[in-house]
């Protein structure tokens, strides 16, 4: 969800792309760019009607399929998505953005090793291409392989260290490796980056449970709670069956509030 800042700042560009379009309504261009940032502040059908208007006035737009293709896979129809980045690549095979796109979903697919192809395509083709970085290192931590995650995270982040999720990634991946110092440092690079973003409160927040410095976990974890209502739910569900659960696989008990926090809706 974007800020209210980076929402005001989408919502200007999409005045500003209205208006050259009014000037120029054939130009295919301020249509590509106006469906970005629909996209961008979650207004998916207007992203693709605009992305659809782009395609019509320049039929070989490749980067406007690529675009559509994203906003296809973000409404979750995966095979006009992959026709749309299969579209775009034909038409420029050097588009690494349409590799990028591609690749993500084919990882939302489980395709993971078709996925890891596309962002070493994309990177191939553009070596300071921060996201295809960040996308690849999602998987090589999903299929463990954490200093490989580490590595594409770190290099994200050298590429754009204006970047938020890059730094709460990499920290999760440190959290699995123990190195809990480094896990809180990028925690809170992300949080200083977007201080509205519940997730890196809740990831510091567990971190100082397994601590078990019990002040700063309640102070995280509740700060989470009230950025986002049901993260703290959402992702505790997705690593422990219960509160029970965790204290066993970690040998710690929790204070009542502490447990509290972690299982009420």
């Amino acid at each position: 969800m974007p800020t209210q800042t980076d929402q005001a700042s989408y919502e200007n560009a999409i005045q500003r792309f209205t208006k050259l379009i009014m000037e120029r309504p054939s130009f295919a261009t301020p249509y590509n760019y106006r469906g970005i940032a629909y996209g961008n502040i979650g207004e998916i059908d207007r992203a693709i009607e605009d992305f659809n208007t782009a395609i019509l006035r320049k039929d070989n737009y490749a980067e406007a399929y690529s675009n559509r293709g994203a906003a296809y896979r973000i409404k979750g129809d995966y095979d006009r998505a992959f026709e749309d980045c299969n579209a775009a690549i034909r038409l420029d095979p050097n588009l690494p953005e349409a590799y990028n796109n591609r690749g993500i979903a084919y990882k939302l697919k489980d395709e993971i090793d078709r996925a890891i192809e596309d962002y070493n395509t994309a990177i191939e083709l553009d070596p300071s291409f921060a996201y295809a970085y960040y996308n690849r290192g999602i998987v090589y931590y999903e299929k463990q392989e954490f200093d490989r995650a580490i590595k594409d995270y770190t290099k994200a982040i050298e590429l754009r260290p204006d970047l938020v999720h890059p730094y709460n990634n990499r920290g999760n991946v440190y959290n699995k490796k123990g190195e809990y110092e480094r896990a809180i440092k990028d925690y809170e690079a992300a949080i200083q980056r977007k201080p509205d973003l519940a997730e890196p409160y809740y990831n510091r927040g567990m971190v100082f449970v397994r601590l078990q410095e019990w002040k700063k976990a309640k102070e995280d974890l509740t700060t989470a709670k009230d950025k986002q209502e049901s993260i703290i739910i959402e992702q505790f569900r997705k690593e422990y069956e219960s509160v029970a659960d965790f204290e066993q696989k970690h040998e710690i008990k929790l204070p009542d509030d502490i447990a509290a926090l972690l299982t009420s809706a």
